[in-house]
């Protein structure tokens, strides 16, 4: 019997291993003792990092170079790693997905999905993934659970997770997309998946079992606190992604975005602020946010938005179009987002009454995108979309050929040309 998509994470993140005793390996950088790297593992770094090489072939990068920045800011203030200490540069890759995710590779590369900062609320809950990140890095957990684990046997195991589902994993020689499992996974999981990454899997689907997960937890916790930040925002941030979790459906693939992993962050985050920063928890003088936070992050929101829109998780873009326009209400972009969102609700509306509702209100999006920036094309293209599926060829007409009078080099002019002669018969 096919099991159910809905199951996919849960048997990702809780049935592929359960490390319950791991090698220990000296962390980096305590006493100001300086880091040398064993043969063994610069061969481990160098395979990472050609396994990211491939992953950024098959993924689609969120390009902003001032976001990059402030993620290392924010990473400095957790590092404890003094100069000269040697061991891994820190650096950030923030990867258009929807799906929350961020893992580090062991040579300190970051990866962090838009689907995981967009749910962000403020600098502390951002601390609170970074923190956990590092700690991996800093504490060698991944050398020091493949002591204890085959790789290759763990990334079969996941393959055979998702085959599981009925979507059984087949190479496709011409697609950016190298592994059928695409109905149940996004694009990242599918590259990590498709191209056999084993490091790459380990870190961002498994992790490295309950012993260093904690450890993980209670570490970033602690760098947290040391760099001023209020740690009751971490207990917030896992209730907030724990209870989001069966709203956010098959797609989340990835550790952050199970409910089961995200409800044991949240009971170490709930005891460590009873038994060891209860006095922090008091204070009102800590930090919450910052104006950088809010600065980086209002348009990554909207992106991931117009992401969860086409994922089809309606209610997810909803929250995210709705924080966007309340700080910032004339953003032609968030609200050209807001009608493709009503428009495609509209399609998939179980009544007449709530289809045409839906359509009402991508109509006055779309509008108002158009009067906030008459010369930006593209709410004139979802015009001619919504009109075409309403079965109104004058104005779809027009809003196409305003489109193309705008954007006559558009990559989509010639399927609107196509559009244009279709109603014109």
């Amino acid at each position: 019997m096919r099991r159910g998509a809905g199951t996919l994470a849960r048997a990702l993140l809780v049935g592929v291993v359960a490390a319950s005793c791991a090698s220990r390996v000296p962390p980096i950088g305590p006493g100001g003792t300086a880091f040398t790297s064993s043969s063994d593992e610069r061969r481990l770094w160098s395979e990472a990092e050609r396994e990211e090489e491939s992953l950024l072939t098959r993924v689609t990068i969120y390009e902003d170079p001032l976001l990059g920045e402030y993620l290392g800011r924010v990473a400095a203030k957790l590092s404890r790693l003094d100069a000269g200490s040697g061991g891994p540069v820190i650096k950030f890759v923030v990867l258009r997905d929807p799906t929350l995710a961020a893992f580090a590779m062991p040579e300190g590369r970051v990866f962090v999905h838009t689907g995981l900062l967009s749910r962000l609320e403020n600098e502390a809950q951002l601390a609170t993934i970074l923190g956990h990140e590092l700690t991996h890095v800093y504490d060698r957990h991944f050398i020091a659970f493949t002591r204890d684990s085959d790789s290759t046997k763990v990334l079969n195991r996941l393959r055979e997770m998702v085959a599981s589902l009925g979507t059984p994993p087949t190479a496709i020689q011409d697609s950016r997309d190298q592994y059928v499992g695409a109905a149940v996974l996004s694009r990242t999981a599918n590259a990590i998946l498709g191209l056999g990454l084993k490091i790459t899997a380990i870190s961002a689907f498994n992790g490295y079992g309950r012993e260093f997960e904690r450890q993980a937890d209670v570490a970033g916790m602690a760098a947290l606190v040391q760099a001023g930040y209020d740690p009751k925002e971490s207990l917030k941030l896992f209730r907030l992604l724990r209870d989001e979790a069966a709203a956010r459906g098959p797609l989340e693939a990835f550790f952050f975005g199970n409910a089961v992993r995200l409800q044991e962050r949240f009971d170490t985050a709930q005891q460590l602020l009873r038994k060891r920063y209860g006095e922090e928890a008091k204070r009102t003088d800590l930090v919450k946010s910052t104006d950088d936070f809010e600065a980086r992050m209002l348009t990554l929101v909207r992106e991931n938005a117009a992401l969860d829109t086409q994922a089809g998780r309606f209610p997810l873009a909803r929250k995210q179009l709705d924080r966007v326009l309340k700080a910032t209400p004339n953003d032609a972009i968030a609200h050209l987002y807001n009608g493709e969102l009503h428009r495609l609700q509209s399609q998939r509306a179980k009544t007449v009454a709530e289809r045409d509702t839906e359509a009402r209100m991508a109509l006055e999006s779309y509008e108002q995108s158009v009067a906030l920036d008459p010369s930006y094309p593209d709410p004139f293209r979802q015009l001619g979309l919504l009109f075409y599926q309403q079965k109104d060829p004058a104005r779809a007409r027009a809003a196409f050929e305003k489109y193309l009078a705008l954007k006559p080099d558009a990559a989509d002019a010639k399927r609107v040309k196509e559009y244009l002669v279709e109603l014109d018969r």
